[in-house]
């Protein structure tokens, strides 16, 4: 079960990375910008979540997937985990869109955190304390961008990309483990 779970983080870290190498390479016509979104670049809803500011950001966001592709595919199958992640891309945008339309931003840590808070309700059922710790981690990554604190190695987060991907993730959550609890393994969603 180690090789398969070491060759999933390394499947989704290098897809990631050549995802994001590339889209970085243009960042400035990809981005998130609110005001070019409304002028009809409508294709940056998308395209920003690729995009990075530079490589540790990328490589950051691509172990980030790694490990969340992971974790997500012990309870879910991939078709279920990439519709997701589109879901939460979706709503990180529109309400990029609606409420932060002066904002600018690049990056797939609002989707990692999404993907990550979705993955709670995959392990609360085998490992609470796991569960409850990555639970705990997200919350506090978020409260502590709202006060200012963030991390040396950060720039300028977008912090509300983090708290839509957590409300996001946390809804699809909620509404797979009603659906179809994980018993053991991949469940049929």
């Amino acid at each position: 079960m180690l090789v398969v779970r070491a060759a999933r983080f390394g499947a989704g870290a290098a897809v990631a990375v050549v995802l994001f190498a590339t889209a970085s390479c243009w960042l400035y016509a990809l981005g998130f910008d609110g005001r070019a979104v409304l002028a009809g670049e409508y294709w940056r809803l998308a395209t920003c979540h690729l995009t990075h500011i530079d490589t540790r950001h990328a490589l950051m966001n691509a172990v980030g997937a790694g490990l969340v592709t992971a974790v997500l595919l012990e309870f879910w199958r991939f078709a279920t985990v990439f519709v997701s992640a589109l879901a939460i891309a979706a709503i990180i945008s529109a309400g990029s869109v609606l409420f932060f339309v002066e904002t600018s931003f690049a990056g797939f840590s609002g989707i990692l955190y999404g993907l990550a808070a979705m993955a709670v309700f995959g392990m609360a059922q085998r490992t609470p304390w796991l569960a409850a710790t990555v639970a705990i981690v997200l919350l506090a990554g978020v409260v502590t961008a709202l006060a200012g604190l963030n991390r040396p190695w950060a720039a300028d987060v977008a912090v509300h990309t983090h708290v839509l991907g957590i409300a996001g993730g946390a809804g699809i959550g909620v509404w797979l483990r009603r659906r179809s609890p994980v018993v053991s393994g991949v469940d049929r969603s």
